[in-house]
């Protein structure tokens, strides 16, 4: 399956990807994710990834960020794209402004497509979605509660916004490695709000909790 993002609104077009790669990883928890970029492209790994399963995972998700930046990609990618839409695995395309040949090729075989292309007149400020994981790493409620609104009302949709908290308190469990604290929580802390974060996600799509409030209420207390 293949999700294309891309426009000249690079931040907008970023922050929706990764809203989408978060959510997936949150709901396909045993998944593999490969990140790609410019520097590590190849067609073959493009190919291993898009004709099979993970040794250890049902399933891949890949998340290509700009990557015809390259010019092996730029030449490459297209005659991929196919395959990737046709794959059991999910590959996710993130790009900024693309030719008209490349555009033509994703409104081709894409499942769907994403364009988020800087608006005339006044300029309107994008959320960045990792700024609120900023914000709950240094333990300011205030602050994450203000960007958490702002993500809301610049059209973020709550599940987004969980698997982003939920995959950056991970990486903050990760980097403690043997220490007993992770910044400014402690582990025992850091594994509670992960496991609030899981039961929110499948409470409030079971329709038991109102995840929007329940996320507020998560961030103005952790």
């Amino acid at each position: 399956m293949l999700y294309i993002f891309h426009g000249t609104n690079s931040i907008a077009s970023s922050n929706k990807a990764h809203v989408l790669v978060n959510s997936l990883r949150t709901k396909k928890i045993d998944a593999a994710f490969l990140e790609i970029d410019a520097d590590n492209w190849s067609s073959e790994i493009i190919k291993e990834h898009a004709g099979g399963q993970g040794l250890f995972s049902s399933k891949s998700i890949v998340l290509l960020n700009r990557v015809t930046e390259s010019a092996g990609a730029k030449e490459g990618l297209p005659d991929l794209l196919e395959i990737m839409n046709e794959s059991e695995n999910i590959f996710i395309v993130l790009e900024g402004k693309v030719l008209v040949d490349l555009k033509r090729a994703f409104e081709k075989y894409a499942e769907k497509i994403v364009v988020s292309d800087v608006v005339e007149g006044a300029p309107k400020k994008e959320f960045n979605i990792f700024a609120l994981g900023d914000a709950v790493s240094s333990r300011n409620h205030f602050k994450a509660w203000l960007i958490y609104r702002q993500a809301i009302e610049s059209g973020a949709v709550p599940e987004g916004i969980v698997g982003t908290l939920f995959w950056k308190i991970k990486t903050m469990l990760v980097t403690a490695g043997a220490s007993k604290t992770a910044g400014n929580y402690s582990k025992d802390e850091l594994s509670s709000l992960m496991e609030k974060l899981i039961v929110m996600y499948h409470d409030g799509h079971r329709g038991m909790c109102d995840m929007e409030l329940a996320i507020e209420r998560l961030l103005l207390t952790c």
